[in-house]
C-alpha cells in the first residue's frame, strides 16, 4: 500500500489555520475601510472599530479646547464617541438652556461620570442627580444667600487680595517675574479654603510654600479628568497601579485634613456653645454652617457628606475664579481703554466712599513698598459687599471677560 502523508488524509487540519488566517486578513482592512467611509460626512471627530475617538481626543488632549472649537466651526453638536461611553459637545446657546434649564431633569449625569468622579467629588452637589441633587441645591442656596456668609467671604477675599498685593508689590520693587497664574491659584485656594474651612492653608505666605492638601488636590483633579479618556483607568485601579495609585495617595491626604478638620470643628463649636462664647469664624464658614445642619437628623448629613459638600464647593470656588481673574488681568493689560475706565471707577469710587466715611486718603509713594502697602489696605477697608455691588464698570469688564473666556467651558454627557 502506498504510503500516505497525515495532510493527504487529514487536510482540513492544515488548511484551517492558513483559511483563518486569509479570513482575517481581508474581513478586517475591509472593516476599517466601510467604517470609514461611513463617517465621510460626518462633521465630528472620525472613530475607528471598538476604539472610537479615543485615539483622536488622546493626541489633543493638550490642546482639548482648541480641538473642540474646530469642529464647533462647522457644527454646534459634536459627539465624541469612546470605548465604552459617548461624549456630547454643544456650543448652541438654545441647546444650552435646553439642558441646564428647560428640560435639565432629562440629563442626569448618570453611573459612568458618578463612577469616575466619585473618589474625588463623593456624592456632592456636582456628582449627584435626581432628588439628591436637589436637596443639597436647595440647602446650598438658602446658605449662599445669608448675609453673615456673603460678609464673611468679602472680609476673607479681601484679607488674601491684601496678601497677594504685598506680593506683588515686593516683585515689582525687586523687577522680579512672577507666575501671575499660580499665585491666582494660590489666593483662590487660601480663600475658599477659609471661606469654606474655615482653615488657615498658607499657600500664599510671602515665601510661597508647598502645600500637601494643595498638591495633593491638583493631582487628583488632573488624574480624574485623565479617566475620561483612559479607558484602562479600571484596569489600573484594580492593580493599584501608575496614576491610580498616586490618585489613592492623594485622596488619602485629602481625606485625612478633610476629616481632621471636620473633627476639629465639631469640637470647637461644641466648646464655644459651652462657654457662650461668639466666634464669627466658627460661626460663618460653610463648614460650620453644615455641620449645624447635620444635627438635625433629617438633613442626613454625617461627616461623609460634609466633605463632600465642602470639597465641591472648594473646586467650584478654586479654579473658576482663578481662571477668571488670569483672563481679566490679561484682557484689560491688553486693552488700555478699558483699563483707563476701570482705574477711573477705581479711583472716584475711593474719593466718593472716602468722603462719605470722613476717611482721610493717605499720599503714598509707588516706590516706597510701606507707604504704598498702607494706602492699599485703607482702599480695601472702603470695600465691602454691598459696596462692590456699585462698580458697575468692573462687573461689566467681568462679565465680559467670562463671556469670551467662560471659566467652565465644557459641558459633557456621558452616555
Amino acid at each position: 500500500m502506498e504510503d500516505k502523508t497525515l495532510s493527504s488524509v487529514y487536510p482540513s487540519l492544515y488548511e484551517f489555520p492558513m483559511t483563518i488566517t486569509m479570513f482575517v486578513c481581508m474581513v478586517i482592512p475591509a472593516w476599517f475601510i466601510i467604517h470609514r467611509w461611513n463617517q465621510r460626512n460626518e462633521k465630528g471627530p472620525k472613530t475607528w472599530p471598538l476604539l472610537g475617538a479615543s485615539i483622536e481626543q488622546f493626541l489633543n488632549y493638550d490642546r482639548m479646547h482648541d480641538w473642540l472649537v474646530e469642529y464647533f466651526s462647522v457644527t454646534k453638536t459634536v459627539k465624541v464617541p469612546m470605548p465604552f461611553t459617548s461624549y456630547t459637545y454643544i456650543a448652541d446657546p438654545a441647546n444650552v438652556e435646553h439642558v441646564l434649564k428647560t428640560n435639565f431633569a432629562n440629563y442626569p449625569k448618570g453611573e459612568t461620570y458618578h463612577s469616575y468622579m466619585e473618589v474625588l467629588l463623593g456624592d456632592g452637589i456636582f456628582n449627584s442627580d435626581g432628588e439628591h441633587w436637589r436637596r443639597q441645591r436647595k440647602t446650598a442656596s438658602l446658605e449662599f444667600a445669608s448675609r453673615n456668609l456673603k460678609e464673611f467671604s468679602t472680609i476673607v477675599f479681601r484679607e488674601y487680595a491684601l496678601k497677594l498685593s504685598s506680593i506683588l508689590g515686593q516683585a515689582s520693587l525687586d523687577n522680579k517675574e512672577v507666575d501671575m497664574q499660580e499665585l491666582l491659584m494660590r489666593l483662590t485656594l487660601d480663600s475658599i479654603c477659609k471661606v469654606g474651612f474655615g482653615v488657615e492653608i498658607g499657600t500664599l505666605a510671602p515665601h510661597l510654600p508647598n502645600n500637601s492638601f494643595a498638591k495633593s488636590f491638583d493631582t487628583a483633579q488632573i488624574i480624574v479628568t485623565l479617566r475620561f479618556i483612559n479607558p484602562l483607568w479600571r484596569i489600573k485601579k484594580f492593580f493599584n497601579v501608575g496614576s491610580e495609585a498616586l490618585l489613592d495617595q492623594s485622596i488619602k491626604t485629602i481625606d485625612d485634613f478633610t476629616y481632621s478638620v471636620i473633627r476639629k470643628r465639631k469640637a470647637e463649636i461644641k466648646e464655644a456653645r459651652a462657654t457662650n462664647e461668639n466666634d464669627n469664624k466658627i460661626k460663618h464658614d460653610i463648614l460650620s454652617r453644615f455641620i449645624e445642619l447635620s444635627e438635625n437628623p433629617e438633613n442626613n448629613l454625617n461627616d461623609k457628606s460634609l466633605r463632600d459638600v465642602v470639597l465641591n464647593f472648594v473646586i467650584a470656588g478654586r479654579d473658576t475664579t482663578a481662571t477668571t481673574l488670569s483672563w481679566a488681568i490679561y484682557m484689560i493689560m491688553t486693552h488700555p481703554q478699558v483699563a483707563d475706565k476701570l482705574y477711573s471707577e477705581l479711583k472716584d469710587f475711593e474719593e466718593e466712599k472716602a468722603k462719605q466715611e470722613n476717611v482721610s486718603l493717605l499720599p503714598y509713594n509707588p516706590e516706597d513698598a510701606e507707604s504704598f502697602n498702607e494706602r492699599v489696605t485703607k482702599y480695601a477697608s472702603l470695600l465691602t459687599y454691598d459696596s462692590l455691588g456699585k462698580l458697575l464698570y468692573l462687573h461689566a469688564v467681568v462679565t465680559e471677560t467670562l463671556r469670551l473666556y467662560p471659566a467652565v467651558p465644557q459641558l459633557k454627557f456621558c452616555v
